[in-house]
């Protein structure tokens, strides 16, 4: 069958079969109830990752939410096995955690955990609020003594009151201190959970697995590049996608952890190969993209074909002992921005030459031809 020429990801297929599953509506009790619930599953997430010096990236917030939430109950039982037999969490470690249990990524969980993180940041501003307010009590303390004392009490009232007055101003004092704790503490929390969200809104453009940006930073830029007014000729932009080679059988006979390896190994070659102003991004599965920007017919083709080349003359080993995995390559296909074009129907043409590439026996790249531009 002939390939989609815009296959959805898988993160936003997760998330629109997720919505589907989900009722429309939800009671505000419930609402409450469950923002309440994910408020301190956030509070406990962050403070283990601090507690186990993780890297604080979405990758690792996620497993640990998820963690204290119960909702994975295989997840609980292996952070726990990790967790009593101290084992360091390792970056490559917690890849692997996240890609067993969370695979590409479903942004739906992202989409709560920062949710929860502006739930609680409202909430902590809430109670910074509220600690101000605190001081107004003994404020109608002082009022009401002061009132007594217009009354011209006689000297054992007097002594009462200059006592309460003591006792009432020491309780002010020491509650004031606290109070004050608590507000830097506050202040604290608030801050935290701001960079938190910044860090989750800024590495929700990156592919988690081979770290180039992911299908929604594409979709952006490629809208960008085709909206920009400094096109002015035809063909003066190019898409690129790229396709590994029967990937399937990879992870059939190697497993999953192996193509991982492929994809990340594909990546940075397509990274080393392109210059600083081009865009590199992970298309879906097995596919990539790369933009390039200001650069004509025979400049794609020929980056394209120098990707295809760099990967593969690179032989892959299995394991330390060297067992061969064999060569690595690709399929590639260019398109070129036309006047009019939309980020369909540029992808889909890229597609197309992609799908003649495969015909033609794979390993090469086809462009659109230039007489149809």
């Amino acid at each position: 069958m002939k390939r989609g020429a815009h296959k959805p990801p898988k993160a936003q297929t997760s998330e629109s079969n997720q919505s589907k599953a989900m009722p429309e509506r939800q009671a505000p009790e419930l609402q409450t109830l469950e923002l309440k619930q994910s408020v301190e599953w956030l509070r406990k997430a962050v403070s283990k990752i601090k507690e186990l010096n993780i890297v604080a990236s979405p990758e690792n917030y996620s497993l640990w939410y998820d963690y204290f939430s119960g909702r994975k109950p295989d997840l609980t039982v292996a952070l726990n096995r990790h967790l009593k037999g101290k084992l360091p969490f390792t970056a490559e470690e917690n890849r692997v955690l996240y890609e067993r249990f969370f695979g590409s990524g479903p942004d739906h969980q992202l989409t709560e955990i920062r949710n929860a993180i502006r739930s609680l940041i409202e909430l902590l501003c809430g109670h910074l609020s509220e600690l101000d307010q605190g001081m107004e009590g003994y404020e109608q303390v002082l009022k009401s003594y002061e009132e007594r004392l217009q009354l011209d009490p006689d000297m054992d009232t007097l002594n009462q009151l200059v006592s309460s007055l003591v006792s009432e101003t020491q309780k002010s004092r020491a509650s004031q201190k606290q109070a004050q704790k608590n507000i830097s503490a506050l202040n604290d929390e608030i801050k935290e959970m701001q960079q938190c969200l910044e860090k989750l809104s800024e590495e929700a453009l990156e592919d988690a697995l081979t770290g180039v940006a992911n299908r929604r930073a594409f979709d952006r830029e490629l809208e960008k590049v085709i909206n920009s007014k400094s096109i002015q000729k035809q063909a003066e932009h190019c898409l690129l996608l790229l396709d590994i080679d029967r990937f399937k059988l990879v992870n059939d006979k190697h497993g999953h952890l192996v193509g991982d390896r492929v994809l990340r190994f594909v990546a940075q070659m397509i990274k080393k190969s392109v210059k600083g102003g081009d865009f590199v991004a992970r298309f879906g599965g097995e596919e990539f993209a790369v933009i390039f920007p200001n650069t004509n017919c025979q400049g794609g083709l020929t980056v394209a074909n120098t990707i295809i080349r760099a990967v593969a003359n690179q032989k892959l080993t299995l394991n330390k002992q060297g067992l061969s995995l064999g060569k690595v390559t690709l399929s590639g296909g260019v398109s070129f921005i036309r006047e009019g074009d939309t980020a369909n129907s540029l992808i889909e043409r890229a597609d197309q030459c992609l799908y003649q590439a495969k015909s033609n026996g794979r390993n090469a790249v086809v462009g659109e031809p230039e007489s149809s531009l």
